[in-house]
């Protein structure tokens, strides 16, 4: 009777920096990291569970260029482990 959901990583992608020679407080300047999920809906009472969908977040290492850093922590612990490998 309850709909439970399920996330799982699917796959972590990361994208060198557009620019190298950019101020150090600019995203442009560090590397991308690319997070797809897939989400699962399900309910063993219903017929037409489960379904599961994709989702995918961009995590860039500050929230906007010269502004705070990023808070991953809400994330899977590989792809946090992987954000702070490339950002430290």
């Amino acid at each position: 009777m309850a709909i439970t959901k399920t996330t799982k990583l699917n796959h972590i992608e990361v994208f060198p920096a557009l620019d190298s020679s950019a101020a150090d407080s600019s995203n442009a300047k560090h590397a991308v990291v690319h997070a797809e999920y897939l989400d699962t809906l399900d309910d063993s009472e219903d017929s037409d569970l489960p379904v599961t969908v994709g989702r995918k977040t961009l995590i860039t290492k500050f929230v906007e260029d010269g502004g705070a850093a990023t808070d991953y922590s809400s994330h899977d612990v590989l792809v946090r482990t992987v954000c702070a490998a490339i950002w430290s």
